[in-house]
């Protein structure tokens, strides 16, 4: 008999820029320069706070990125990530099940 083990949901933690420097290891220069030449792309590995000039950085896609750079395992972390937004397809085709289900 196999069990299958539920994971738990993935949380990603987005943290402001000063934390972000601390847990990379990197100076708030080398965040931003990654930032503006686009090595680090906006809504993957930072976004922009509402009606806030602020930014968050998503910490473990930065920290994989620094460990693994561009990489196939790399590349899976991100399509994880984007899976686990409220907006991928994946959510979408579960949240329309739920509502056929409920009706």
């Amino acid at each position: 008999m196999t069990h299958r083990i539920k994971r738990p949901l993935l949380t990603w933690e987005c943290v402001p820029t000063r934390e972000m420097c601390l847990c990379a290891g990197v100076s708030t220069d080398t965040l931003k320069n990654w930032r503006v030449n686009e090595l680090l792309t906006r809504g993957i590995y930072w976004h922009n706070l509402p009606d806030s000039p602020n930014i968050v950085w998503v910490k473990d896609l930065v920290r994989d990125y620094i460990v693994n750079g561009n990489s196939p395992a790399h590349q899976r972390a991100i399509e994880k990530y984007l899976a686990s937004l409220p907006s991928s397809d994946e959510y979408k085709h579960t949240a329309a099940n739920h509502k056929k289900i409920s009706l």
